[in-house]
């Protein structure tokens, strides 16, 4: 079996370093390590250079951009499973060994999963708000999963590429991340399609991540500072597309017109300051989501890549 670490960072050269000393320290190793250096300009690409890393230097993608990358040249690169995590993502020394303990638990039913979930905790060891998973419910979702045996792992809606280790087999079936969301939402989107198609999504809480960012919150237009209203420039019209792409037209109007109508005068009640550049954010993202219609980049496959290896 063999697993490819995938990195994706921009300007953080400190927790990259941090990032890729805990890869270095797992109880199980990764097969191969590769960074996906997003344009950064604070010397990131000399200092991966110099340490003799599996880098590739491309301009900023985003988030999305870095992960659709990663997971391409780490599916070319022979992966059986690839191990995702942004810079900030420091795992824990057994992360990886659990994870993968996970799937050997599954034995035959390996198969049917298309990524497994560490948990993903703060620097206080609460649980992460923007990366906490949810059990997957739904009946008719269920039922479309190629897998059914009982086990003690739950089935999650979606997860996080912080800390996701995604089969080559969901690559092969549903393809990479849409590059242009550049970011927020990609994660959960690609997660989803790939429930969708029938693979499982499965939680492994001994398997444990911390996500380094400077606070530990939920994004939210009702209270998020203004600095990051850039951020919702994309996150806003990409959970859009998403809820139109996996809940149907319906689901997306009904979201739209109460993104259109009703969340200005939430904001109004809600936010102390700011009020109106974040409600034009949603104005402008909600128009254009309505024409937003990216595509999906697939992967050469298994045939494929075993022919171009050996060239």
């Amino acid at each position: 079996m063999k697993v490819i670490a995938v990195i994706v960072t921009f300007n953080r050269l400190n927790l990259l370093k941090k990032c890729i000393g805990q890869i270095e320290k797992q109880t199980r190793k990764a097969d191969l390590v590769i960074v996906i250096n997003n344009g950064s300009t604070d010397g990131t690409a000399s200092w991966l250079n110099n340490q003799g890393i599996l880098a590739y230097h491309q301009q900023n993608e985003g988030g999305a951009g870095g992960f659709s990358s990663g997971i391409s040249k780490a599916y070319h690169h022979g992966a059986d499973w690839i191990w995702m995590m942004d810079d900030d993502t420091i795992p824990e020394e057994h992360a990886l060994e659990m994870l993968l303990a996970a799937l050997v638990n599954l034995q035959s039913n390996q198969q049917h999963v298309g990524f497994l979930s560490s948990k993903i905790l703060w620097t206080d060891n609460n649980i992460h708000e923007m990366n906490r998973t949810y059990r997957l419910m739904d009946k008719k979702k269920i039922a479309r999963l190629s897998l059914t045996q009982q086990h003690q792992l739950p089935l999650i809606q979606f997860g996080t590429f912080v800390s996701m280790l995604l089969s080559a087999r969901a690559v092969e079936r549903v393809g990479l991340p849409i590059k242009e969301f550049f970011i927020w939402n990609d994660d959960v989107e690609y997660s989803k399609r790939i429930i969708k198609n029938g693979l499982a999504g499965l939680a492994v809480e001994h398997s444990i991540a911390i996500h380094e960012t400077p606070i530990n919150h939920l994004s939210s237009v009702f209270k998020d500072t203004h600095e990051h209203i850039w951020k919702y420039e994309y996150g806003l019209r990409n959970e859009l597309f998403t809820k139109r792409m996996h809940n149907g037209e319906l689901q997306f109007w009904v979201t739209w017109i109460h993104r259109m109508f009703i969340m200005p005068f939430r904001i109004v009640i809600n936010r102390k300051t700011h009020r109106w550049p974040f409600i034009k954010t949603i104005w402008n993202t909600s128009l254009k989501a309505v024409n937003f219609k990216p595509t999906i980049e697939w992967v050469k496959k298994e045939d494929d890549r075993i022919a171009l290896e050996k060239l």
